[in-house]
């Protein structure tokens, strides 16, 4: 019998992927509204990362107890820290200057062949269609961090993979004319989507497919992707969760289903949000040690 679950979502199959990326000796950087990252490294910290330490963004500590995806009390999931800090004193002064170990997943908006990436607007600067949130701390991860910058997106289209000349905004560093950054960091290491792992290629430092996602065929990959990707001849087929991640995710780390916020939309998304809501409120206890569940 197969190790390798055949039942698993997109969010499922994404947070897997994520999950996998972390170290034992990772700092986690939980951001704000990514519970898909949360769950990430939760389920890292309960499988193959128990040294792993989180910092959240939300509350500026850092926390050594995995605790439950939550929406409602995200705050009081951080209190358990042995340490106060601010992010960037975090990210750029407590840890080695030699060996950051921190890693941390952003979403963009936009992103290039290169890693260079947008979350400021699409359209003109002094005239902006949409105004996003903002670079936050994505100007730190992007050119200092000795991990180099981890990547992802639910809607792998030609809306977000777009070539350097059709980027609105560079908020965050990739490899610029296809070098490292001059302050040091590694650059973007994977951007994992909907449709496919992917990495860049050594030499050129362009975006090449690594993997592709059980189900879906080279052709779509091609054609929701702005510009020409490197594509290896032995390209193989994403490796699936395991029955294990697959149980850990649904019934310890996110058992509300709150990382699928990422990947919906409208009524559905409404929907959810709704019963989330709910069943927190219901919830006895609002913020458990998944190790003592």
């Amino acid at each position: 019998m197969s190790e390798y679950s055949r039942d698993y979502t997109v969010d499922e199959m994404m947070t897997v992927l994520m999950a996998r990326e972390v170290r034992n000796d990772d700092v986690m950087i939980v951001g704000v509204a990514t519970p898909m990252v949360w769950a990430a490294f939760t389920l890292a910290k309960v499988t193959h990362a128990p040294d792993a330490i989180y910092h959240y963004i939300m509350g500026n500590t850092f926390v050594l107890e995995p605790r439950q995806v939550s929406l409602l009390y995200l705050e009081m999931n951080t209190a358990r820290a042995y340490r106060f800090q601010d992010s960037v004193e975090c990210t750029l002064e407590s840890l080695p200057s030699d060996k950051l170990t921190t890693i941390e997943f952003f979403r963009p908006a936009q992103i290039d062949q290169y890693g260079n990436s947008n979350n400021i607007c699409i359209g003109d600067w002094n005239k902006p269609k949409i105004r996003l949130p903002g670079a936050a701390g994505i100007l730190d991860f992007s050119m200092f961090y000795a991990r180099g910058s981890f990547l992802y997106t639910p809607r792998h289209d030609i809306r977000t993979f777009v070539p350097s000349e059709d980027l609105f905004f560079v908020s965050g560093v990739g490899f610029q004319e296809g070098k490292l950054s001059i302050c040091g960091g590694a650059g973007p290491q994977c951007v994992i989507t909907n449709l496919a792992y992917l990495d860049f290629e050594e030499k050129t430092k362009m975006m090449r497919l690594k993997s592709i996602h059980p189900g879906i065929d080279l052709e779509t990959i091609k054609n929701s992707t702005g510009f020409e990707l490197i594509v290896s001849e032995n390209v193989k087929e994403t490796i699936p969760p395991t029955k294990k991640e697959i149980e850990l995710l649904r019934e310890k780390v996110d058992p509300l289903n709150i990382r699928k916020l990422e990947v919906l939309s409208g009524n559905e998304r409404e929907e959810l949000l709704d019963e989330i809501i709910q069943k927190e409120l219901a919830k006895q206890n609002k913020f458990p040690n998944i190790l003592n569940i």
